[in-house]
């Protein structure tokens, strides 16, 4: 297995924002936004831990209540509401201009928080916390992801989802080589991989906090997703 080795501080934090806004991660979004819905409940209030370009909570948004009121996998007995947050200046401004293309102001809102501060988020807040692809980016994700338990509310779901680091470096390559696309993205997902961490690991940092090791899973060839609802 090789270490892990977290990923290196962004010389300029727009450029890699506005890299990571061009990423075709299509598939992968509707995928998680599927699977979301899926599963189980969504809402009606949602939190994203670590947002990015706030493609995730626009999909929600429209897969659970279209523009036209249409409802594409059940009914919304309220009006979806998420609350999309993240670390990054450059990234929410970018979040922002996405929202407001989407005309979907009203539904989301943006928030401001590091995800290494125990007390960002205020206790049993809301009915469903998602989060993709974020946990790689922290030196040790424990926080963000007790974060997360307190602020859902009891019978809230946790919804998370990350790459899993591979055994070996030219299964790194491989991955790379199918999913990762031009050069700049290309080397972002390999910095990732890298970075991620292992089902064990992560069955590890949960277990402390409550979160039983069945419900984290691996779901495709790059990732693990941890789906569980608060007691």
């Amino acid at each position: 297995m090789i270490p892990r080795t977290c990923e290196p501080i962004a010389d300029d934090p727009l450029v890699e924002a506005e890299i990571y806004r061009d990423m075709d991660h299509t598939i992968v979004n509707r995928q998680f936004v599927d699977d979301l819905i899926l599963g189980g409940p969504v809402g009606p209030w949602v939190v994203d831990l670590g947002c990015g370009p706030a493609h995730i909570p626009i999909l929600l948004c429209e897969a659970i209540q279209g523009d036209g009121g249409e409802t594409h996998y059940r009914p919304a007995q309220e009006r979806l509401r998420v609350m999309a947050t993240d670390v990054a200046v450059e990234m929410l401004e970018i979040a922002k201009f996405e929202i407001e293309m989407a005309g979907r102001v009203e539904q989301i809102e943006l928030q401001q928080i590091d995800l290494n501060q125990p007390n960002a988020l205020q206790a049993d807040i809301a009915d469903t916390l998602m989060c993709n692809t974020v946990l790689h980016h922290l030196d040790d994700p424990t926080n963000a992801i007790g974060l997360a338990i307190r602020a859902a509310k009891p019978g809230g779901r946790l919804f998370v989802r990350d790459l899993f680091r591979p055994a070996s470096s030219a299964e790194v390559e491989a991955l790379v080589e199918q999913h990762g696309g031009e050069s700049s993205s290309a080397q972002l997902l390999r910095q990732s991989l890298h970075a991620a961490f292992t089902l064990d690991e992560i069955r590890t940092i949960i277990a402390p906090l409550g979160i039983e090791a069945e419900a984290v899973q691996i779901t495709s060839d790059r990732h693990w997703t941890i789906d569980w609802t608060k007691p």
